[in-house]
């Protein structure tokens, strides 16, 4: 299924709004009958990338997020570096799966490497946030060396 929807909005009332919309609807309620999905794994620096889409969280946010312990996210769903959700006013402006709706994925595959996600990575399969991990070799060692 595919998702075309803005994943951080700026109010929680935007969210909740785009939250009923019938296009949003339809892929939310098939969010229980996936049996596969392909995710990135992100740190709390977003990439270049992600910096320039526009889609990701504000400065204040990654600051609040830090302050609680995050690492990473899958999904912009956060966590600490023992794979524990970080929760947060921050998740009422996000339109997507829950992190319950991520962890109940049957098989959750995960593409992510680098030496800045290194934690994050860790954090995730601790947190059986995914249990697929498709990495570089410089990952894996970080990963088996501890």
């Amino acid at each position: 299924m595919f998702f075309s929807s803005p994943a951080v909005l700026g109010t929680p009332s935007a969210a909740a709004e785009l939250g009923e919309d019938p296009s949003v609807t339809a892929v939310m309620d098939q969010l229980g009958s996936v049996t596969i999905a392909l995710v990135g794994i992100g740190s709390l620096d977003p990439s270049p990338l992600l910096r320039e889409s526009g889609n990701m969280t504000t400065a204040q946010d990654r600051a609040a997020l830090a302050a609680a312990g995050a690492v990473g996210d899958v999904c912009l769903r956060f966590f600490d570096a023992q794979g524990r959700a970080i929760t947060g006013s921050y998740d009422d402006r996000l339109v997507g799966a829950s992190g319950e709706q991520i962890r109940a994925i049957l098989r959750c595959v995960a593409a992510a490497g680098g030496e800045r996600k290194h934690a994050a990575v860790r954090a995730a399969l601790l947190g059986g946030w995914v249990d697929v991990l498709l990495t570089d070799v410089l990952t894996a060692r970080a990963l088996l060396t501890g």
